[in-house]
């Protein structure tokens, strides 16, 4: 097995790794100020955006819904990839349902053309809204997240690493 060591290491190098150090410690630093800590049991923030047929589109729109938020990047892979699931799972058994909406929500504030291109590429079926970062910071998440909100307008669920069928249960309520 070959050993490695630090004395090997040119003076440039020895300089190198404790600066990094330094650098990853200050960053971490920084980001322990922002309260990222999710939205849970409160009622979801209102909010105003434009639609792909140009159309504003608000929350309150949908009072009385289970509403699904799909926040996603309009050109990020790892969203593409999920967003057929979300169709598949979370739209398409719900389709009749008049008290419950997916919303999709461009956090990457592209333009329209590049939302379009990522329903088109996707075949998601519901509505996709433009220019979201702000409504993704006030929610405080990000992009390929799902926020479930209930009929009364209080959030239910918000966040990753849960499997679909869990986030399924959590929108039929």
């Amino acid at each position: 097995m070959k050993q490695y060591r630090l004395s090997g290491l040119s003076f440039t190098g020895k300089l190198f790794l404790p600066l990094l150090l330094v650098l990853l410690l200050a960053c971490e630093k920084e980001n322990e100020n922002e309260d990222k800590t999710p939205l849970m049991e409160v009622e979801a923030p209102e909010f105003s955006l434009g639609s792909l047929s140009g159309m504003p589109v608000m929350l309150s729109d949908y009072s009385d819904k289970v509403v699904v938020l799909f926040f996603f990047g309009n050109n990020c892979p790892s969203c593409k990839a999920a967003a057929p699931a979300i169709e598949s799972m979370l739209a398409a058994p719900f389709a009749g349902r008049t008290d419950y909406q997916i919303i999709g929500l461009d956090q990457w504030n592209g333009n329209a053309a590049s939302v379009q291109a990522f329903k088109t590429a996707t075949g998601v079926s519901f509505p996709l809204l433009l220019n979201a970062a702000s409504v993704s910071a006030e929610y405080k998440t990000t992009y390929d997240r799902l926020v479930v909100i209930d009929k009364s307008g209080n959030i239910v669920f918000q966040g990753p690493g849960v499997p679909l069928r869990h986030r399924n249960s959590k929108a039929k309520s």
